[in-house]
């Protein structure tokens, strides 16, 4: 069954690569991965963490969102719980693990419509396109988000000096919400610890960010919740962030819905030179 999803998905997106081709898009080669924002080399820190109350759901991936199709990669793990978590007025955590092999490739048709997009659409700055990519399929396959808006396609009020003037990365629509989507990667390569300090530093930063952005958006685009989507590449960064998350102050956790992603054989969603998939950064 997973082979003829991933043969539909592939016939449907090579025409939808096509068209974006005749527009002038490039649909080509994949984009190359790196840590947070610019030239960094591999071994910096990339962007941030996040944070919310709550524990791990645990669990066996359930029934992906519908008509999701496939995945790029294999999610295990909690799937469909987030959901149920965007009416609670508390913080949550949900996690799973996505992990890519050969013959496997980061390329435009092997994502959705929506992932496509994200793909050819330039962000706000730095170079977390991977990322954020990968966000929209775990979202769209489990939750059945629809993109509504990119991120510089959000509407917000003036910058003032209220405080920072945070943006979110992807606004989409579950169920019949608006929700906002901030992602982020907890990430220092394997042989360098990842210490909670820093854990610490980067769920705060990133969870004062989405509060801020939930105070500055615009009515037509105003979500009903945030979701803090943080991707780990190792056992070790996913448990800093667990052990962290409910230390963190709760008015920066506010009701936000923290999904911690594990990536197996993801180094390209983390660094720059890019891994090949299913290779890790080092």
């Amino acid at each position: 069954m997973r082979a003829v999803l991933r043969i539909a998905l592939l016939l449907s997106n090579a025409a939808l690569a096509a068209a974006l081709t005749a527009c002038g898009a490039d649909g080509g080669a994949p984009v190359g991965v790196r840590v947070d924002g610019g030239t960094s080399a591999p071994g910096t820190d990339v962007d941030g963490g996040l944070v919310a109350d709550g524990a791990a759901s645990g669990g066996d991936a359930g029934a992906p969102g519908t008509d999701a199709g496939d995945i790029l990669g294999t999610l295990t793990g909690s799937c469909g719980l987030v959901v149920p978590e965007i009416a609670k007025p508390a913080p949550s955590l949900v996690d799973n693990t996505l992990t890519f092999a050969p013959p496997e490739r980061y390329e435009l048709a092997a994502l959705s419509p929506g992932g496509q997009v994200l793909h050819e659409t330039p962000n706000a700055g730095g170079s977390s396109t991977e990322s954020e990519v990968m966000s929209f399929e775990v979202l769209r396959y489990c939750e059945g988000a629809a993109l509504l808006k990119t991120e510089t396609e959000i509407q917000y009020q003036p910058p003032d000096d209220a405080g920072a003037n945070a943006i979110t990365d992807i606004l989409v629509q579950i169920g019949k919400d608006k929700v906002g989507v901030s992602v982020t990667r907890a990430y220092k390569p394997p042989s360098i610890p990842y210490t909670d300090a820093e854990a610490k530093s980067l769920l705060e930063k990133k969870l004062a960010g989405v509060v801020r952005s939930s105070e500055r958006v615009l009515p037509a685009d105003r979500w009903k919740k945030q979701i803090l989507h943080v991707f780990t590449a190792t056992a070790a960064q996913t448990d800093a962030v667990r052990r962290i998350l409910p230390t963190i102050d709760p008015a920066l956790r506010a009701d936000t819905v923290v999904l911690l992603t594990r990536t197996v054989g993801g180094g390209f969603i983390y660094c720059r030179p890019a891994p090949a998939l299913g290779q890790e950064c080092r």
